[in-house]
């Protein structure tokens, strides 16, 4: 590594960014200043630079903070944490042997060790949540946790509970969040900045169309190809449909299902909703559950049926035949449920089946989806055109997966390569290790192959070789999934998207529901002041709610400020009195604890701040220090060490502050408290007028105290 540069910010502290190492792009240095304070989402297409501004933000954050506060980096996979590893390594001029990489590889006990000697911490969130949870340690020496693939952050996923005890341990500890896509909708979008203790208004945006940012991005052409069902396709779908229609309206008539039994306005998703339903009723029945079991074997019918549908949409009648060989087989089985064996007494499946075995032994082209023959052709003129070219082709099912490979092998020009996750499915339907992936991914890098073709496991969080071509074999209703898919291309040199559908079917209505979720993502995160509406609507209504369920004789709670005003006000005017003008601003210096959320605080209630190696622990408008003390390291030598600070200060500044914390204050035996207190009181008595020792119990009066400094000052000036 090379020699830190002699580069120093406003506080006097060496900069901890290799400048060298970084392209200056002035939109990196604008959203990273503004995300240094406070928490904030940063929502930037692949290929602009999320990892540099999460680089950029860890510099600038532990220079406002002690020095030996912590960054942590928090990503979905290995892999993903390798890569944010060799690029943090590169942009700051840190020593390596503060870095560490810390997943389940690494015992507990040894991640406790590393944990306390270390800086820069990379984690898979899983390992971070579990030594949360077992207490190995704790996070109040955190300034900052970077939270990247942040649209995870939802439901059970270890984001939620992280951000969680962060907030609870280390109340000025920074959140950084990083995506492509934080999702479609208003409610989604703002469910994902609570989960991490961000408010809406921290959101920063650049879209591809940006002026800031097009010089950085090369051009992406997106195209659409559709495709019609064959006669022998259409000939299955019509049959299936015919099996599923009968069950919708067994449920409609038995008055489980609300909606109308139409095929055309009834989706998978009004099944499962369903199914949830029914299972809940089971749960709340005593009497006869013979009716609901029922309902509940016809709905999963239902359910296999409308997978069959998808797979003659997307896959093609040769994935369709394999998944049916599956269900009869699995309806000879001793242990199969009634669903499946109900299915393959069907005649009509049955007739479908007979078919399509025919047609695998006398005409098997019949059976492949007329998609892949555009996707054959694709990959020939684009390898034809250029022979290095790297293509990328997603797949939803593994099966398709193998199906493709199998059939693009038998092009000479073609170099193909299954990819998958690492579960194995059955001996011919093995997982790959992360391992394998690692090096296929590589071979595909190096040109041994040519064409990779994916599960949903190449969306995010491996490092993929930039692809000149990115094909969608099948379409995903998830507006996620589709930015996380084009982001394969066009970071460093043109690329192309194209996307592969079956007309006048779920699968355009699959893709026009993906596109129309895009362009509200984007309306939505542009307008910070439609998604502060829309929370305040969300709050209102849930606190008529509780209003409702709440008792009528029930007494609301105080307001916890723990202090009250008319005490607060004592003697602030007589302290607050100079006659000098002074600038608008505090210091704070960089040793300040964090446990205390001073600095978010002061950043919440937008009082402008900076950092730096103040005399004090806070100095107000160059003449107020305030000095923070807790109470338990004042237990011995008390009057020595207060009178030495105060000795030092007081010539300094015109009004010195003495707060001693008493929050958490454990005493070592009955009374220690009290006794203390006085010590403390009786000391301040003695003191000088210029100085004012405050006894505090609880950080909402620390707050109040600062804040009413700050006004009474401000308004003097």
């Amino acid at each position: 590594m090379s020699e830190p540069k002699e580069v120093r910010n406003n506080n006097g502290k060496q900069s901890l960014l290799a400048l060298d190492r970084i392209e200056d792009r002035k939109f990196q240095h604008d959203i990273s200043d503004a995300c240094v304070k406070k928490n904030s989402l940063v929502v930037l297409p692949t290929g602009l630079g999320k990892t540099v501004i999460g680089a950029m933000v860890a510099a600038k954050t532990l220079q406002i903070h002690p020095d030996q506060s912590k960054v942590i980096m928090l990503a979905p996979t290995r892999p993903l944490i390798d890569q944010h590893y060799k690029s943090f390594l590169k942009f700051l001029e840190i020593p390596e042997d503060k870095f560490s990489i810390l997943t389940g590889k690494v015992p507990p006990k040894d991640r406790a060790e590393f944990f306390e000697i270390k800086q820069i911490i990379f984690y898979t969130p899983q390992t971070l949540r579990n030594d949360l949870v077992n207490r190995k340690y704790t996070l109040k020496n955190t300034c900052l946790i970077i939270f990247d693939e942040a649209h995870h952050a939802s439901g059970d996923y270890p984001y939620t509970l992280i951000a969680d005890e962060y907030r609870d341990q280390n109340p000025d500890g920074n959140i950084l969040a990083l995506t492509a896509s934080p999702g479609a909708s208003k409610k989604k979008i703002i469910e994902l900045c609570h989960n991490l203790h961000i408010p809406v208004n921290n959101i920063h945006i650049r879209t591809r169309k940006d002026t800031d940012v097009k010089t950085y991005l090369k051009p992406m052409d997106i195209g659409k190809i559709g495709v019609n069902l064959t006669e022998l396709m259409e000939d299955s779908y019509f049959a299936v449909k015919s099996l599923i229609e009968k069950r919708l309206h067994y449920l409609s008539q038995s008055g489980f299902l609300q909606k109308e039994p139409d095929f055309d306005k009834i989706i998978r998703k009004d099944l499962l909703k369903l199914n949830k339903e029914l299972v809940d009723m089971v749960e709340g029945l005593n009497g006869d559950k013979s009716r609901v079991y029922s309902a509940i074997s016809i709905n999963a019918q239902a359910l296999i049926l409308y997978h069959m549908i998808e797979l003659i949409e997307q896959q093609g009648l040769d994935i369709l035949l394999i998944y049916l060989e599956k269900v009869y087989k699995d309806a000879r089985k001793r242990n199969s449920s009634k669903a499946i064996k109900v299915l393959a007494s069907e005649a009509r499946l049955r007739d479908v089946y007979i078919e399509l075995k025919r047609n695998e032994d006398l005409s098997p082209q019949y059976l492949i989806h007329p998609k892949y023959n555009v996707l054959e052709q694709l990959i020939l003129q684009e390898i034809s055109k250029a022979p290095e070219s790297k293509i990328l082709v997603f797949v939803k099912l593994r099966d398709s997966v193998k199906n493709i490979v199998e059939k693009l092998r038998t092009k000479e020009a073609i170099m193909p390569v299954r990819f998958v996750g690492q579960a194995t499915k059955s001996k011919d339907d093995k997982g790959l290790s992360q391992k394998k992936q690692i090096e296929i991914l590589d071979l595909f890098k190096q040109g041994n192959y040519n064409v990779l073709v994916s599960t949903n496991v190449g969306e995010e969080g491996l490092d993929i070789a930039e692809c000149d071509l990115v094909i969608f074999y099948d379409i995903v209703a998830s507006e996620i999934r589709l930015i996380q898919r084009k982001g394969r291309t066009a970071r460093h040199r043109e690329g192309k998207v194209i996307i592969l559908y079956c007309k006048d079917t779920n699968d355009e209505i699959y893709l026009n529901i993906a596109l129309n979720k895009l362009k509200r993502m984007n309306v939505n995160l542009k307008n910070p002041g439609s998604l502060r509406s829309y929370e305040k609507t969300q709050k209102r209504d849930h606190i008529g709610e509780a209003m409702v369920s709440t008792r009528s004789d029930t007494i609301p709670l105080p307001e916890k400020t723990g202090y009250e005003k008319k005490k607060a006000q004592y003697s602030l005017q007589s302290f607050l009195n100079s006659k000098e003008n002074h600038p608008n601003d505090i210091l704070l210096n960089s040793s300040l604890p964090m446990d205390l959320g001073i600095r978010n605080m002061l950043t919440e209630k937008g009082i402008p701040f900076d950092t730096g190696n103040a005399p004090a622990h806070m100095i107000l408008f160059n003449n107020i220090a305030i000095q923070i003390y807790k109470a338990k390291h004042l237990q011995n030598d008390t009057e020595k060490l207060l009178t030495d600070v105060s000795t030092s200060l007081e010539e300094l500044y015109q009004f010195l502050f003495l707060i001693v914390i008493f929050i958490d204050f454990k005493e070592g035996y009955e009374g220690e408290k009290r006794l203390l207190k006085r010590k403390l009181h009786e000391w301040n008595d003695m003191s000088s007028d210029k100085v004012k020792l405050i006894t505090i119990d609880m950080v909402e009066e620390l707050y109040y105290f600062i804040d009413n400094i700050y006004k009474h000052n401000k308004k003097k000036n």
